[in-house]
């Protein structure tokens, strides 16, 4: 119970975290629609329920940050999927948008593989790469060199080469 009450604090604190390209840098969402979502003074959402139907409105509008928060609580088992894949769609989604810790999750899930999606180190190795590049804190970066350096022993010259170059394209020709 313990466990489950912190999971959901952690999921939430993230929630408030800023980041770039997140929801902080969109427009205001419509008065009316905040006061559905929140205390209406202070921001707060009255359930776990609605602060993850905000998210999903928001996602579905391109916001990069909601894409990434509403995947993560399905990474971790919050939120269900709607449909098989839905969790790697946003977080590929919200990782091409530049979304630093989306590009980092996705990368995981790459390694690893997620929800019945086999290992892919190429794209795993893409996306660590880009992370160690353009991540927005060094901390970031440092994980995902570090993530790297783990990853590149475990593969052929010929597989690092493809995800040097994939993670080396202009992000309009990421995939």
């Amino acid at each position: 119970m313990k466990l489950g009450i912190l999971s959901i604090s952690c999921a939430l604190a993230l929630v408030g975290w800023p980041q770039p390209g997140g929801t902080e840098d969109l427009p205001a969402a419509p008065s009316a629609q905040v006061a559905l979502l929140s205390d209406g003074s202070l921001g707060v959402w009255q359930s776990f329920d609605e602060a993850v139907g905000w998210f999903r409105a928001r996602a579905a509008a391109g916001d990069a940050g909601a894409r990434y928060e509403l995947a993560h609580l399905q990474f971790v088992g919050l939120v269900p999927q709607r449909d098989a894949g839905e969790t790697l769609r946003l977080l590929t989604a919200a990782a091409e948008a530049g979304h630093d810790q989306a590009q980092l999750l996705l990368a995981r899930t790459r390694e690893f593989g997620f929800a019945g999606t086999p290992p892919d180190p190429v794209q795993a190795l893409k996306w660590y790469a880009r992370a160690a590049e353009t991540a927005s804190t060094p901390d970031l970066r440092a994980a995902a060199a570090e993530a790297c350096a783990r990853l590149r022993p475990r593969m052929s010259a010929a597989l690092i080469a493809e995800a040097e170059t994939l993670a080396a394209l202009p992000w309009s020709e990421v995939r």
